[in-house]
């Protein structure tokens, strides 16, 4: 395997060649050694037990179907304009609805999850009167992208949540949590948003310093390979104050517009906002890409 491949970034170049393919009727200026160069990385990166959303469901198809797919650059060029620009493309257009199909189920996911979301936050606000709201986005450092398959970013998230629901350290006096996978380009690649909700009748401390010491654990957890960015910071918290759409930090369930700020920004991490430019093109097989915990009977603080 090309180690220099970096799994993200590939799927969304895939992505937008093949939104090329669909949408001009005749082949641009390197076109064949642009798919050559595109299949054989997929080749390399392609796993079974991987799931491959929309558009590359066609590469993957393309990997069984072409005969010279194991073979060098050269020949698979030369199979490539063997098939021709019009009859691949034709190819394509024939499966495009298939395809469409998963795009269309992703928004549908999106809009299922934050009514899920709702509720969630309105359970925790009917148990707490005052909660404490962290929230922080978690990916891997730029030098590292080249290493990072989706799986890991999965199999460091299951170590932070089991710490979060085995309620360890600095998670003593959670109530509440969600998180959301995403994928982004060169500079974000496989990241997580996720909320961390405290008791603030129990907690002491602030939305900045849970934030920092919540980051601090995920580069643990990665083994150094790992960054964070701590949504309470003074600019970005200033901002939302002057705007009155802060819906993070210490909340009051008597205070209407801290309630609704709050669901809001949680809603942020089901995507439900962005549209699909973010959703993940490949995900271990049955692995959701949004969850949260479950409130626990004991937390009754009215």
């Amino acid at each position: 395997m090309r180690d220099s491949i970096n799994q993200a970034q590939l799927t969304l170049e895939i992505e937008n060649f093949l939104k090329c393919l669909k949408i001009r009727s005749t082949e641009w200026e390197g076109y064949y050694s642009r798919f050559a160069n595109l299949l054989l990385d997929f080749e390399d990166i392609y796993d079974p037990d991987d799931e491959y959303t929309g558009f590359l469901q066609f590469f993957v198809i393309l990997r069984y179907d072409l005969q010279r797919i194991d073979s060098d650059y050269f020949a698979l060029m030369d199979e490539l304009k063997m098939i021709g620009y019009r009859e691949m493309r034709k190819w394509f257009l024939d499966l495009y609805e298939l395809f469409k199909k998963d795009y269309e189920t992703i928004e549908k996911q999106k809009d299922e999850n934050k009514i899920e979301l709702q509720k969630y936050c309105r359970s925790i606000l009917n148990k707490c009167s005052r909660i404490l709201v962290v929230r922080v986005d978690l990916g891997y450092l730029q030098e590292y992208s080249s290493r990072i398959r989706v799986e890991d970013i999965y199999k460091d998230l299951d170590i932070l949540l089991n710490r979060i629901q085995n309620k360890d350290g600095i998670f003593k006096h959670v109530i509440g949590f969600t998180w959301g996978i995403e994928q982004g380009g060169k500079s974000k690649g496989f990241h997580c948003h996720l909320a961390i909700i405290y008791d603030n009748a129990y907690r002491a401390g602030s939305a900045a310093y849970w934030g920092d010491e919540i980051i601090e654990l995920w580069k643990d957890i990665t083994r150094g390979y790992g960054q964070g960015y701590n949504c309470w910071n003074r600019e970005r918290v200033a901002k939302l104050r002057r705007e009155n759409k802060l819906g993070i930090g210490v909340i009051y369930r008597r205070d209407s517009t801290q309630v609704t700020n709050f669901i809001e920004a949680m809603e942020y991490l089901t995507d439900h906002h962005k549209r699909t430019l973010h959703y993940l093109r490949v995900k271990p097989k049955g692995r959701r890409v949004f969850g949260k915990g479950q409130l626990r009977a004991q937390y009754d603080r009215r």
